[in-house]
């Protein structure tokens, strides 16, 4: 029974509805049942149809049980770029559902009623249950014309995913042919010549860099510059001001505790005594004078403990194993059954433990896995504590301060006195200098209005990043010029050099392919020799594996050459191209994953063109501020 108790079946009960709601396809992305619930915040509009931040939160959420579920750390769901691909998979799971309706998929009420039956996690003893059912529908805050509508939108949005498979086919024979080539491995001797050699041996002449500077003015213009002073209002600077108390972390930890256990798991047994609230008081004395009568016995008796749960336990599964509930961790028992299991010592026999389900009788069999103290953690949570009480007196004092820097707009001293900040200043800034420096373009063209230049304004005060805000005043000003040739001159200097060193170096390189082709050169001494295929490609970077694929095997040896940007130009004589020892498990996994590759491309076209003849709109302020 205590495998079901309340808390833990909750839990089950929610992973079972994602699983049942679910359905994950590569094309579809997240949850297509996800519905408004009346946020008025639209992180993005299809058509007709307003996708809210409620809708962006629900699927945020079961991306973050599927990292929990898979141990993976949760900072990427902090993200820029994942929070954009979950927007956009609310948006193709909506052009799905609208062409669930515009080309009438139906699920028929037998086909649900079969899909229904047929869900296992809808069943007891191999059987559906009503109840069960009941139970999920009840849990989540659905109807059950509510889920079975959900349930009904998936199903038809795997009717169409089932039509699009049946647009592929490629012939088993080209495919095999295709392997082979995939799994080709391709014997190949390097040489290289070096960039830097050829920059050593460049010169440039005065006459040169006169020449150049003359013929690209546009390329020696400086934009517009400021010079600022500004102040930095953050978490950071806050934490360091925040104090906790030992009784804070305690109280902090004892509220918090199924948070810190690990990996610790307990295995314990009990006697359960029913009694639940249905029952008079005289009825609840006679139940608990029965279990204290049991539990002295016991205290005198340990060894009896199997005994009397075959006798006593009103839990008839856990009786028939001598009271055992096996291991389970924190967050799956009741609340008071856990709290007694946890402060436990192995082997030890509680008192009466009284629940919502009656009275039991508990001894802990067992302790595995990582078992954590408060001392262990005390250090985590103050950090927390700290961060969390400093966090709020942030979000306390931003809209103070922003106010401040508004309504003393000719100084910062204000704001610098109320919060002990201190003054930064810059060098020459640009505004795309800004803006790489403080990563935000809105702060960068702040500082470049003409009105805060012009009359020394503060900035408005803007959250240059999460939980960092700054204001901003510009010291100095100067305009756009062209600079002079003696300031760019050493500039101009190292880009010719390098410039007409590439340019002999791949001349010179082209031409010993050229010459090794034509068998007018004898061989360098070439410094690797190597058998590389498309996954093994023995250290060699991309550019140069790729370029040994794209050679034409049918008349070896072959040449080529390749200029790699890292600095030199890579030589290369491809003498030898095998196929033999491709294995018929390698031909059949290529098979699978080549039709794989193809469904997923007719499923990406497939949302392309629905994307081509709808209206979106994506709100990019809410995905640049949302935390």
């Amino acid at each position: 029974m205590l495998e079901t108790i309340r808390n833990g079946l909750e839990k089950k009960w929610a992973k079972v509805v994602l699983a049942i709601i679910v359905v994950p396809f590569a094309l579809f992305g997240i949850d297509s049942y996800l519905n408004s619930m009346g946020s008025n915040v639209t992180v993005a509009s299809v058509n007709n149809f307003e996708i809210s931040a409620q809708d962006f939160q629900r699927s945020m959420m079961v991306l973050q049980e599927r990292l929990d579920a898979e141990g993976q750390d949760r900072s990427i769901l902090q993200s820029p770029e994942l929070k954009k691909s979950v927007i956009e998979s609310l948006v193709d799971s909506q052009l799905i559902k609208e062409a669930v309706n515009k080309y009438n998929f139906r699920i028929s009420n037998d086909q649900l009623t079969t899909y229904l039956v047929g869900m296992p996690d809808f069943q007891e003893n191999g059987k559906f249950s009503q109840q069960r059912y009941d139970q999920i529908v009840q849990y989540n805050g659905l109807t059950p014309k509510k889920l079975e509508d959900q349930i009904r939108g998936d199903m038809a949005t795997q009717q169409i995913q089932g039509t699009l498979a049946n647009l592929s086919y490629y012939p088993k024979n080209k495919i095999d042919d295709i392997a082979k080539i995939a799994y080709q491995k391709r014997h190949v001797k390097l040489y290289d010549l070096l960039l830097k050699d050829y920059e050593a041996a460049v010169k440039v002449s005065d006459e040169e860099l006169n020449t150049f500077y003359n013929d690209n003015p546009s390329s020696f213009i400086r934009p517009d510059q400021v010079k600022i002073d500004f102040v930095v209002y953050s978490v950071a600077n806050i934490v360091p001001t925040i104090n906790v108390t030992d009784e804070d972390i305690k109280s902090f930890y004892e509220a918090n505790k199924a948070n810190y256990e690990g990996a610790e798991e307990r295995s314990a047994s009990h006697i359960l005594f029913l009694a639940d609230k249905s029952l008079s008081n005289d009825e609840l004395t006679k139940v608990k004078t029965q279990a204290e009568k049991v539990l002295a016995d016991l205290k005198k008796n340990p060894k009896k403990f199997s005994e009397y749960a075959k006798k006593y336990s009103q839990d008839p599964e856990s009786a028939k194993n001598d009271g055992s509930l096996g291991f389970f961790k924190r967050g799956v028992m009741v609340k008071e059954f856990e709290d007694s299991v946890y402060s436990m010592k192995k082997g030890a026999i509680s008192d009466l433990v009284q629940s919502d389900f009656g009275f039991h009788i508990i001894r802990l069999d067992d302790i595995k896995g990582d078992q954590v103290t408060f001392a262990d953690v005390k250090p985590q949570i103050k950090g927390e504590l700290i961060y969390q009480k400093a966090l709020e007196k942030y979000n306390t004092n931003a809209e103070d301060f922003s106010n401040m820097v508004y309504e003393s707009k000719d100084s910062l001293q204000s704001v610098i006195d109320k919060y002990s900040l201190d003054v930064q200043q810059s060098q020459w800034l640009s505004k795309q200098d800004a803006e790489r420096f403080f990563n935000n373009p809105v702060f960068a063209d702040a500082i470049f209005d003409k009105s805060i230049i012009e009359n020394k304004f503060n900035t408005p005060a803007i959250e240059v990043s999460p939980n960092n805000l700054v204001s901003a005043r510009v010291v100095d000003f100067r305009k756009s010029e062209t600079r002079p040739f003696e300031e760019v001159k050493s500039e101009i200097k190292d880009y010719l050099k390098k410039r007409n060193a590439q340019e002999n170096l791949i001349n010179d390189g082209n031409k010993l392919v050229s010459d090794l082709q034509d068998a007018s050169a004898n061989e360098p001494k070439w410094f690797d020799d190597l058998t590389i295929d498309r996954s093994d490609k023995k250290g060699l970077s991309d550019v140069i594996a790729e370029e040994i694929f794209k050679l034409n095997s049918s008349n070896l040896p072959v040449y080529s050459g390749i200029f790699d940007p890292k600095g030199e130009f890579i030589v290369i004589k491809l003498d030898k191209v095998s196929s033999e020892d491709i294995g018929a498990e390698d031909i059949e996994f290529f098979n699978e994953e080549f039709l794989s590759a193809i469904d997923k491309e007719i499923e990406r076209a497939y949302i392309e063109d629905l994307r081509a003849d709808s209206k979106i709109k994506i709100n990019s302020k809410f995905l640049q501020f949302n935390d």
